[in-house]
């Protein structure tokens, strides 16, 4: 079979330097088209190539989790938990402790390091011990707050999505499932109550529950907690929500009263839900309220353009910067918020306590150099340097012609073996043939089609619009609605990115097995932050 495919290869080679040849001879000089391409490919091949642009190691992000551990971890085997403050050693309390958790989780989507993984295990299994009730380990029904339950339940739904450990998975559900059903009832048209009492029904409780059931959802595929989280986000647009400004407002009483406070920590949750939810079911809606709320931040709530907050002992922009990293990494928003965030991770920075490299929630101060400073009100600093690359992506250029290269392999290709509509794709080593060679062209809100440049009436596409692992990646005649066909190139750091097709978007293009040999196949796998789902690109 490799002989055989291998005589197809060269026959095709041939094929292709003939038409490129006559292509090339058809051409005037002065062909403005012509020229530009030449420019164009003479320019990325001296200072693209497949891993020039790859050196976003950010020193500042290691940094800020390094000093955050040093003053913060307690450590005694595999116990592991973060104290409350420099001058108390107690552990953190049960919702802090979730946020300082979900700080760790959000360096590991950038480091994808064994020991960073190896920490969350730990931090959510003494999290367990430390937290249960007297029904059992897993009890939490002590807690009258049901956004505890939730940022814990999300701190363990990330958990197992990182570590695969069903345990976490499970107790992702148990958090979900208990304060929903404890929380959401027909008063007030629906939605979730802050707690047991019945004291308002806020975006503390709500946004948080839309996160967690889609983290579940995405991870059991079970449309249950999908279905619930819509319906949630229905009733907090309906509630909580302006939709001229983009502010989410704090709560309302059970008399209707709505307040008319919108924080940056509950926009955050709502932005984190509702791109969340765009990712998800593809529903244009989701973004747009995203990006109105996104907006809403940027220019009713910084102080020239920080996000910076007064209050000592708490978090404050934590959940918006994640919220703010994720929005912009989906949908390839580099151009329009990277200054903006630059702008806030370099003032943290800047306000850093320098004994310690510990930066408090606000970003216009220094921070304080006493006893008192708490890991919360320090989480945000360290999130907003993990989710700000040190240089700016440089994104995807609509309608330009990209070689995708594998983490695996740099120096081998994203490849469609043949022009026939079914031909499948593969890694091959760079040859700069056409079929190497894809035009990304925009289908707006994040989605791109991939088109190879041997078959500009085809796309490249998800057999059969399958979600299921193992699907092989095919091109086929180019359908602009396809869902199998369009994809979000989601930055992954240190220039790599992540292909989600729109039918699968808990799922990656994958070299399968994590095979770097020539004519290993690309398939379509579940999200598991492997290398052999991470892609570079450079211009051709």
């Amino acid at each position: 079979m490799r002989h055989q495919n291998l005589n197809r290869r060269m026959v095709y080679a041939l094929f292709c330097l003939f038409v490129t040849a006559l292509n090339f001879t058809s051409c005037k000089k002065s062909d403005p088209e012509l020229s530009d391409l030449t420019l164009k490919n003479s320019k990325s091949q001296m200072a693209v190539g497949p891993n020039a642009l790859l050196l976003d190691v950010n020193a500042n992000a290691d940094a800020a989790f390094d000093a955050y551990n040093t003053s913060f971890l307690v450590t005694s085997g595999n116990t592991q938990y973060y104290k409350e403050a420099l001058n108390v050693s107690s552990k953190d309390y049960f919702w802090r402790q979730a946020l300082d958790i979900q700080m760790v989780e959000d360096v590991y989507l950038r480091t994808k390091s064994a020991a960073h993984k190896t920490l969350i295990t730990n931090l959510l299994n003494t999290f367990l011990q430390q937290n249960q009730g007297s029904g059992s380990l897993y009890d939490w029904d002590w807690n009258d707050y049901n956004d505890d339950l939730q940022w814990a339940g999300i701190a363990f739904a990330r958990g197992y999505q990182i570590t695969g450990n069903t345990t976490f998975l499970n107790q992702a559900k148990y958090a979900f499932n208990r304060s929903y059903d404890r929380g959401w009832t027909t008063e007030l048209d629906g939605g979730l109550w802050w707690d047991v009492s019945h004291q308002d029904k806020s975006g503390l409780s709500n946004n948080p529950e839309m996160i967690l059931g889609c983290y579940i959802y995405e991870a059991t595929k079970d449309i249950t907690y999908l279905n619930k989280s819509i319906a949630i986000y229905n009733w907090v647009k309906s509630k909580l929500y302006n939709a001229s400004t983009g502010a989410v407002y704090e709560n309302i009483l059970p008399n209707g009263t709505v307040s008319s406070s919108a924080n940056v920590y509950n926009i955050g949750a709502f932005v984190g839900a509702a791109n969340h939810l765009h990712r998800l079911t593809g529903n244009s809606l989701y973004y747009d309220d995203a990006k109105r709320s996104v907006d809403y931040v940027r220019n009713n709530k910084t102080v020239n353009g920080i996000l910076t907050n007064g209050t000592r002992q708490g978090t404050w922009q934590s959940e918006f910067v994640r919220a703010l990293g994720e929005f912009v990494r989906d949908n390839n928003l580099w151009s329009t918020y990277y200054t903006w965030m630059k702008q806030n991770a370099d003032a943290a920075w800047s306000v850093r306590r320098t004994d310690k490299n510990l930066i408090w929630n606000t970003w216009t101060a220094n921070t304080p150099s006493d006893n008192i400073t708490t890991a919360l009100e320090c989480v945000g600093g360290v999130i907003m340097q993990q989710v700000t690359p040190i240089t700016q992506p440089a994104g995807i250029v609509n309608n330009s012609i990209y070689r995708l290269s594998p983490k695996i392999n740099a120096n081998s290709a994203l490849d469609i073996l043949g022009t026939p509509i079914g031909s499948l794709a593969e890694i091959w080593q760079w040859n700069a043939g056409p079929n190497q060679k894809f035009k990304l062209i925009s289908a707006d809100y994040g989605y791109y089609r991939l088109v190879p440049q041997h078959n500009t009436n085809a796309s490249l596409d998800v057999t059969g619009a399958n979600p299921a692992n193992d699907t092989p990646i095919e091109i086929y005649t180019t359908q602009n609605n396809n869902s199998a066909q369009l994809f979000k190139l989601v930055y992954d750091y240190d220039g790599y990115y992540k292909l989600k097709p729109k039918c699968a978007p808990s799922s990656c293009l994958n070299v399968k097995a994590n095979n770097p040999a020539d004519g290993a196949k690309i398939v379509l796998w579940q999200e598991a932050n492997g290398d052999n789902e991470r892609f570079s690109l450079s211009m051709q």
